[in-house]
């Protein structure tokens, strides 16, 4: 039985098809989001590190530079431009225990506390991934002890800090992967 050339273009089509919608399955992800500090020794940075809580007692400023490193990584073939990387900061605020008798607190008394609004949201800018690269995006204007000041006198108090990000979505792109969120204990030291 004969085979006419419009068999074999459809043919063709279909087999070629799976390597054209991974293609366009491509997209850029975020990896991961990691806390990191640099502490200051007289009057001197040192070195970012990578931190998995910080450590603060209720209504003291945080003494180190803060700052979250959220990893971008493009899986395409082709570069990826004109992304922006849009982040909200928020804090989780819990009621501090009552004084009893004597000025001890209730031991007793734990409260869940709750996420308040975001207080910080901005942009990045990312104007270039390389095929197949990765691109870190440094946020360093966290306002964590404006805030923390704010809440001075106020009976609550910061126990945990949550960065949100997001890429501007783009055609084909997968929610779970253009999203992603940290939250970093803010603990007693």
């Amino acid at each position: 039985m004969p085979v006419s050339k419009r068999s074999y273009v459809i043919l063709a089509a279909l087999l070629a098809s799976p390597f054209f919608c991974s293609a366009l399955r491509a997209q850029v992800r975020i990896d991961k989001i990691d806390w990191q500090i640099s502490r200051v020794q007289d009057d001197k940075k040192l070195p970012f590190e990578t931190v998995l809580e910080l450590k603060l007692e209720p209504y003291q400023k945080y003494p180190d530079k803060l700052r979250a490193v959220v990893t971008a990584r493009n899986f395409s073939a082709q570069p990826v431009e004109g992304l922006v990387l849009r982040c909200a900061l928020s804090l989780r605020l819990v009621k501090l225990p009552a004084k009893l008798n004597g000025g001890a607190a209730d031991p007793g008394t734990t409260d869940p506390g709750f996420w308040a609004v975001p207080f910080r949201v901005e942009e990045v800018r990312i104007s270039r991934i390389k095929p197949d690269g990765v691109y870190e995006a440094k946020l360093i204007h966290s306002a964590l002890n404006e805030q923390l000041k704010k809440l001075k006198y106020s009976g609550f108090w910061a126990d945990a800090l949550k960065l949100q990000v997001m890429l501007d979505p783009r055609p084909g792109d997968e929610a779970s992967r253009i999203m992603k969120e940290a939250v970093i204990e803010i603990k007693k030291p």
